[in-house]
């Protein structure tokens, strides 16, 4: 089994740490992980971290730091996200990025996973190959899209057809395993899926345009929600996090039968 991590990254030195800790806590062993981060070379904190690591971890057969010409990379102001057309057309560039230089190493799986969500279950990674391995094309673990509340799931339901506009149906059964017409933030992408399907431009975010390539292709999503990540949007809230957890993932604590 092979498996690469990546996801672009910029200004994340506060959350580096935790994140990596988190991968290191799964019961996948190093040697089969490979990351890809598509950076820039101004942020010089958060690369001397990555290169830090890199440095400890000679059992990690791959781990690039990318630096696209001609594509900004930006940050949200603490505890904010303003996010525009120009943002999220960015976004589709860095990720076309990431994309590009995994497909060089063609592993079994890719997991995107965003800069700034915490793996809080340790089987995370094993139970998404599991998925996988079932016949799932790509799947997504639960987070949330702001810091409180269960309002906006990292799942999404076209309106009409897909690519046009999407909104979050409160019906979503959150805790199980169930098919979604879009996800973001922490997904494991199969072979097929990596290989055929690019992120593109959508007035909803580049997730969104992944989605729609996806269901244009015939591709199956799916959410494993009982499985919790936690979208860490602020330094405070993960000093908050740090001291008392996320008390929504206990949302996620329903059976684990769909597996």
């Amino acid at each position: 089994m092979k498996l690469i991590i990546g996801c672009p990254i910029y200004d994340r030195a506060w959350i580096f740490p935790y994140w990596i800790s988190c991968i290191q806590q799964q019961f996948v062993r190093l040697e089969d992980v490979g990351f890809v981060f598509v950076a820039s070379k101004d942020d010089v904190e958060t690369i001397s971290l990555l290169e830090d690591w890199r440095d400890k971890h000679p059992e990690v057969s791959i781990f690039d730091i990318i630096y696209p010409e001609n594509v900004n990379h930006f940050s949200h102001a603490e505890g904010t996200r303003n996010w525009t057309i120009s943002k999220y057309e960015n976004m589709v560039n860095l990720r076309n990025c990431m994309l590009k230089k995994v497909r060089e190493y063609q592993p079994d799986y890719f997991f995107s996973l965003d800069s700034d969500i915490l793996l809080s279950n340790p089987n995370t990674i094993q139970l998404l190959i599991s998925h996988i391995n079932s016949g799932a094309d790509a799947v997504n673990t639960l987070t949330f899209m702001t810091p409180v509340g269960i309002m906006f799931p990292s799942v999404m339901r076209w309106i009409n057809e897909p690519g046009k506009k999407a909104h979050r149906d409160q019906k979503f059964p959150l805790g199980e395993y169930f098919q979604s017409d879009v996800i973001m933030a922490a997904k494991m992408m199969s072979k097929n899926v990596y290989n055929n399907v690019d992120y593109c431009m959508h007035q909803q975010g580049e997730d969104l345009g992944w989605s729609a390539s996806c269901a244009e292709k015939g591709y199956k999503l799916y959410s494993a929600s009982y499985i919790y990540s936690i979208h860490v949007m602020s330094k405070q809230m993960l000093s908050d996090i740090i001291k008392n957890n996320d008390p929504r993932n206990d949302i996620t604590l329903k059976s684990l039968s769909k597996v």
